[in-house]
C-alpha cells in the first residue's frame, strides 16, 4: 500500500459525495481530520453521548432558577354568617373579606429578599342594613363595601449564617465545578467512541486486506498449479503433485469465501456504527498511519495530560468544593440571624378600589398613610448532631480528595508513559513486519523461478506461499495495532480533537450551542 507522510484515510465513500464518486468509478476519499468529524457528526453513540453532554451543567442552571424574578399574583376570599344576637349587632351576621394581591420577587446571590406587591381588601358586612333587625336611629351606621389598597416592599436579609448569601455562593460555585467536571467526563467519552467508530473502519481494513491477500494466494496458486501441470507434461514433475495442488486450490477458494464473508460482516457493521445509507459503496482501501510522532516527548507529554486529561482537571475542582463545603459546614454550626422589613402606603375609600389610586388628597401615591413593619428572627442549633456530621464529612472530604490527587498524579504519568512506550513498540512491530514481508515476498520470487526450473519442489513452493501469506495478514494487522495505540496514545493526554482541530465548543450538538 502506498505510504504518505500525513496519517492515513480511513474510512472512504461517507457521504453523498462518496455514493456520487461510487457510481461514477472515481475514488472518494476523506483525510483523517474529516473522517473524525464525520463520525462525531453520525456515529449514534457518539450522537447519545454528545446530547448527554448538553445536560452537564444541569443542576447548575436549576440552583441558578432560584435567583430568578418571578411573578406573583393570589386570591383569597372567605365569607362569614352567623346568627342575629347582641354580639353580632354591630359586626352584623353575614361578613365577606376579599384580599387581592399581585407583585414581583427576587432572591440575590448577596441573599437579599426583594418583594414589590400591590394589595387589596374589600370587606363588605350586612349591619345595620336589615331594617327589621337594626335599633331606631342605627340605621345610618350602615356602610357600602370597604376597599383598603396598598402598595408595600419587602426586603429580608440572612445576616449571619448565610451572611449575605455567602453560603449560597459557595454552594453556586460547587455546583459550576461539579458541571465542569462531569463535562470534561463526557468530553472524554465522546473522544473514547470516536476511537471506538474509527476502530470499526480499521476492521473493515483488516478484513479487506485479509479477503485481497487470499486473492492474490488464490491466483498465485493456480499459476503454480498450471506450472505444475506443464512440468507434468515433460515428466519433470508426478501426477500426484497436481493433486497436492489441486486440493490446496480448492482450501484456498474455501478461506477466500471465509474472508469475503468476514469482510461484508465488517462492512455492515462500519455502516451501522457511521450511520450510513444500506447501499454504501466503498471505495479503494487506503493506507492506513505509518509514522511515528515527532514531538513525542514523556515529560511534555505528561504536563500535557496534567493541563488537559478530564481526571486531572477534576481534582482542582474537587479541591475547591472540599474547601468550600469544609466553610458551609462551618458556617451551618452559626445562629440563623434574618432581618426583615416592610414598607410602603395605603389608602381606604368607599367608592371603589380604583379610587385608591386615582385620588389626589387621600390616595395611596399621596403617602399620608405609610405602612411599615419590621421583624428580626434568630435559631441557633444546641448539640446539633447533623452539624457536628457535616464538619466531620467536609473533614473527611477534604483528605480523601489530597490522597486521590496524590494517586492520580502517578497514575497519569505512568499511563502516558505506558502508552508511549506500546506505541513505540506497536512501531518496532510495524517497521519489523514490512521488512518480514518483503523478505518473504523476495523469497517466494526465489524459490518460484528456481521452481520452474526444476530445483525446488512443490512442497518448497507451497511452504513459502504459506509464509508470505502470513507475513502479508501480519502486516496489516501490525499496521491497524500501531493506529490504535496511536489514538489511544492521543486519548491518554487528552489531545485527540486537538490533534485533528475539532473545536470541544462544537461538540454540543446543533440548537445547543451556545
Amino acid at each position: 500500500m502506498e505510504r504518505r507522510s500525513a496519517i492515513s484515510v480511513l474510512f472512504l465513500a461517507l457521504s453523498s459525495l462518496a455514493l456520487l464518486a461510487a457510481e461514477s468509478d472515481k475514488n472518494f476519499e476523506l483525510n483523517l481530520k474529516d473522517a473524525v468529524r464525520y463520525a462525531i457528526d453520525n456515529n449514534r453513540e457518539v450522537m447519545r453521548a454528545r446530547l448527554e453532554l448538553v445536560k452537564s451543567n444541569t443542576d447548575y442552571l436549576k440552583n441558578e432558577g432560584k435567583y430568578s424574578l418571578r411573578a406573583l399574583a393570589g386570591a383569597d376570599i372567605q365569607e362569614n354568617k352567623f346568627p342575629y344576637n347582641q354580639n353580632n349587632l354591630f359586626s352584623g351576621t353575614k361578613t365577606q373579606t376579599n384580599n387581592y394581591s399581585a407583585g414581583i420577587d427576587k432572591l440575590f446571590t448577596t441573599g437579599t429578599y426583594f418583594k414589590l406587591e400591590v394589595k387589596q381588601t374589600r370587606f363588605d358586612s350586612n349591619a345595620f342594613e336589615d331594617p327589621l333587625k337594626t335599633p331606631a336611629g342605627f340605621g345610618a351606621l350602615g356602610i357600602p363595601p370597604l376597599f383598603t389598597d396598598s402598595i408595600n416592599l419587602t426586603i429580608q436579609q440572612d445576616l449571619l449564617k448565610n451572611a449575605f448569601g455567602y453560603k449560597d455562593r459557595n454552594i453556586e460555585t460547587m455546583l459550576e465545578n461539579q458541571s465542569l467536571i462531569l463535562k470534561d467526563q463526557l468530553e472524554e467519552q465522546v473522544s473514547g467512541k470516536v476511537i471506538n467508530a474509527l476502530v470499526d473502519y480499521w476492521n473493515y481494513n483488516v478484513k479487506d486486506s485479509s479477503y485481497q491477500t487470499f486473492e492474490q494466494l488464490l491466483k498465485n496458486t493456480k499459476t503454480v498449479r498450471d506450472l505444475t501441470i506443464r512440468k507434468q507434461g515433460l515428466g519433470l514433475s508426478e501426477g500426484f503433485e497436481v493433486n497436492q495442488w489441486n486440493a490446496l486450490l480448492a482450501q484456498v477458494e474455501g478461506q477466500m469465501a471465509q474472508a469475503e464473508a468476514e469482510r461484508e460482516e465488517a462492512k455492515r457493521k462500519l455502516i451501522r456504527s457511521l450511520n450510513l445509507p444500506e447501499n454504501t459503496v466503498f471505495s479503494k482501501t487506503t493506507p492506513l498511519s505509518e509514522e511515528l510522532p515527532k514531538n513525542i516527548n514523556y515529560e511534555a507529554d505528561i504536563n500535557y495530560a496534567y493541563l488537559h486529561r478530564a481526571d486531572f482537571k477534576s481534582i482542582a475542582r474537587k479541591k475547591e468544593n472540599a474547601e468550600l463545603s469544609l466553610k458551609n459546614a462551618k458556617n451551618d454550626a452559626l445562629p440563623t440571624l434574618k432581618a426583615a422589613g416592610t414598607y410602603g402606603y395605603q389608602a381606604q375609600n368607599l367608592q371603589g378600589g380604583s379610587t385608591n389610586y386615582t385620588e389626589g388628597k387621600n390616595g395611596v401615591f399621596t403617602g399620608s398613610y405609610p405602612v411599615m413593619q419590621g421583624s428580626i428572627d434568630m435559631s441557633y442549633p444546641i448539640g446539633d448532631s447533623g452539624v457536628k456530621a457535616g464538619l466531620r464529612d467536609a473533614e473527611i472530604q477534604k483528605r480523601q480528595v489530597s490522597l486521590e490527587e496524590e494517586d492520580l498524579t502517578k497514575s497519569v504519568a505512568d499511563d502516558v508513559r505506558t502508552r508511549i512506550d506500546i506505541l513505540k513498540a506497536s512501531y518496532k512491530v510495524m517497521e519489523n513486519a514490512k521488512k518480514t514481508e518483503d523478505e518473504a515476498k523476495k523469497y517466494y520470487a526465489g524459490v518460484l523461478r528456481s521452481f520452474q526450473q526444476g530445483r525446488f519442489n512443490a512442497l518448497t513452493v507451497k511452504n513459502s506461499l504459506d509464509t508470505l501469506v502470513q507475513d502479508q495478514l501480519a502486516l496489516v494487522r501490525a499496521k491497524v495495532d500501531y493506529n490504535i495505540n496511536l489514538h489511544r496514545y492521543y486519548v491518554s493526554k487528552n489531545a485527540l480533537f486537538e490533534e485533528y482541530g475539532v473545536d470541544r465548543a462544537k461538540l454540543l450538538p446543533e440548537g445547543f450551542q451556545k
